[in-house]
């Protein structure tokens, strides 16, 4: 099998552009998710225009697979999973946080301050692909009761609303 995929990523200068890269396996408390949708955002958008590619939480890193507003299906799991298993439909909740901090024990992973912290799409590769890589601890349950396109929107609009 072609362990290979396309992704999209962002080199700035008000364009999109397709670049090959491997299809990630799961390790230790990690997934392997087939993507079913990935929403852009504004902060996508800056990078899209501006190259927004500088330090700090929203700084994108050039190279890699955009869309932090992804959900789809587990495909693939790593050892060590407590929660989630192939088949499991889910919306990957837009920021890794380093899961110790006082922040992240309380759920609030967007306050992270560990240079840990990382955002799907942004400093770690994101939905914009056939597949991604996350940790389980990122992962929301999607209810059958909504479309692939519905948890895209709730990755991270929502989210962020809900943790304001």
């Amino acid at each position: 099998m072609d362990r290979t995929m396309t992704g999209a990523i962002l080199p700035g200068n008000s364009t999109v552009a397709f670049q090959t890269f491997p299809i990630p396996t799961p390790g230790h408390g990690e997934v392997l998710i087939r993507t079913k949708a990935s929403t852009l955002c504004g902060s996508d958008i800056r990078a899209i225009y501006r190259e927004h590619t500088g330090k700090g939480a929203e700084g994108y890193i050039p190279g890699t697979i955009c869309g932090h507003e992804p959900c789809g299906v587990i495909e693939e799991t790593g050892p060590g999973l407590r929660r989630f298993k192939k088949g499991d439909r889910v919306i990957v909740y837009h920021i890794s946080g380093c899961g110790v901090c006082h922040d992240c024990r309380m759920g609030f992973m967007i306050s992270c301050t560990s240079e840990h912290r990382k955002a799907y799409g942004w400093q770690r590769n994101g939905g914009m692909a056939p597949y991604m890589l996350a940790e389980e601890k990122d992962l929301v349950p999607l209810p059958d009761s909504l479309s692939y396109l519905d948890g895209a929107l709730i990755a991270c609009g929502f989210g962020t609303t809900y943790e304001a």
